[in-house]
């Protein structure tokens, strides 16, 4: 009987979104997959792409640790740009179900390779100004605004694929191969043209400098063999779970807010945009605010604030105060988001740092895939995803306090772990790189 229920309420509120944006052509609306048979097609949608998606972070991110950030990355871009454009088109729902599965496959390879292709080249005090400026917030934004402007799904896919080629023409004609991993592969020559290039780019003046020598490397099979090592990637498979199940369990309950649909996700893209610059300024006025602060005072905020929204629904479910919960709660969220990229890139070895960030994104995948589960539990329980968001976060904050390594500052070419595997060699910065446990 609730399932019945929660299927005439979905169908009755796209039919009503369908009236309030002028019967505007829907995806949903146009192959069936409101009401009838073919329902459940709606939601097998999302999950082709999410497929795609943990299959791409894993394929792109071993491509690249062999092959090299740059080729990889063209071609996780390019194809995105192709099939999402084949998307608009596509004539038949069997065709779009496979055009988004391949889209999919490029979103995973740009999250993991882009991401680590330009950390790579940029310094360390650098990083976090890349995440204030290019992030879900003004993703977010740029969405919203396109499917304002092209309200009919096809010319909304098109007009996504136009917006993200400027990215890969900068890719292919700007960005030269990452020096980290030139000189990982030992490839000293085109390092030094990489570095030249750079600065060239940057206007300022290339500065010779001494070349070390690579040691201690690492292989994705040793990452399974060092107990050490392992530590670390699991305790980052933890911190990425999390921010993905709990962020899309949160994402999926906004569109229920009331209000206008599209000021409401204008109105949580600006906050999170505009949080990010703060963070920025404020990393850059604290310079002992470390990455270990920023992660696990981020998730007790997320924690506190959940909690309050759980006892706020039960008491007052049409309190004021849980859409301005929310939005803090979803702010600090965020943070735990940069955090994670952040600890991701920089806690690694280069020769398996992309591979070891598709794992991470393999693990928010699943996280993504189970938090509709949140949303439906709401039918049951209402405050069920925040009581649940609450309770992940917790966990992760215990594990993320006993056993993140700190890492800011560090110098990405130059981390690797000693024999013993206990401890990472300090770069020139002496950027210590220890977890409380390994400190003890």
């Amino acid at each position: 009987m609730i399932k019945n229920d929660n299927h005439v309420r979905t169908s009755v509120k796209w039919s009503q979104d369908a009236l309030q944006y002028k019967q505007v052509p829907l995806l949903g609306a146009e192959f069936d997959w409101i009401c009838g048979s073919k329902a459940y097609l709606r939601s097998f949608f999302s999950q082709v792409q999410f497929f795609g998606v943990l299959i791409g972070t894993v394929v792109y991110g071993s491509l690249s640790d062999w092959l090299g950030r740059k080729p990889v990355a063209v071609t996780a871009l390019s194809l995105g740009i192709v099939f999402s454009i084949l998307s608009g088109v596509a004539p038949t729902w069997e065709l779009l179900l496979g055009t988004r599965f391949f889209i999919g496959l490029s979103i995973g390879g740009t999250l993991v390779v882009v991401c680590t292709f330009v950390m790579e080249m940029l310094l360390p005090q650098q990083r976090m100004a890349l995440r204030a400026f290019f992030n879900w917030g003004t993703a977010r934004l740029m969405v919203t605004l396109i499917c304002w402007w092209f309200p009919n799904w096809r010319s909304a896919s098109i007009a996504c694929a136009v917006t993200a080629l400027p990215a890969l023409l900068i890719v292919i004609f700007v960005f030269p191969e990452s020096p980290t991993w030139l000189h990982n592969k030992g490839r000293i020559e085109k390092m030094k043209q990489s570095e030249r290039k750079i600065a060239r780019v940057a206007g300022k003046k290339h500065v010779e400098t001494d070349i070390q020598p690579v040691v201690h490397k690492k292989s994705i099979i040793e990452l399974f063999k060092d107990i050490n090592l392992f530590k670390r990637v699991v305790v980052l498979w933890a911190m990425w779970f999390t921010a993905a199940i709990c962020g899309y369990a949160i994402d999926l309950n906004s569109s229920d807010i009331s209000g206008h649909l599209f000021w409401n996700q204008i109105l949580f893209s600006c906050l999170i945009a505009a949080s990010k610059i703060a963070l920025v300024v404020f990393d850059s006025s604290f310079p002992k605010f470390s990455r270990r602060n920023l992660h696990q005072g981020a998730q007790l905020i997320v924690c506190i604030c959940f909690l309050i929204l759980t006892v706020l629904v039960i008491v007052s479910p049409h309190s004021i105060f849980i859409l301005i919960i929310n939005l803090i709660g979803t702010m600090f969220l965020e943070y735990t988001w940069d955090a994670c990229y952040l600890c991701g890139v920089e806690s690694m070895p280069t020769n398996m740092r992309a591979t070891t960030m598709g794992s991470c994104s393999f693990m928010a995948r699943i996280g993504a895939i189970l938090a509709p589960t949140l949303a439906f539990l709401n039918s049951f329980w209402a405050p069920s995803a925040y009581l649940t968001v609450c309770s992940l976060g917790l966990i992760n904050l215990i594990i993320s306090y006993l056993w993140l390594v700190e890492t800011k500052g560090v110098v990405l070419d130059k981390v690797n772990l000693d024999m013993t595997g206990t401890e990472i060699k300090e770069d020139p910065e002496n950027v210590e790189m220890l977890s409380k446990d390994e400190k003890q």
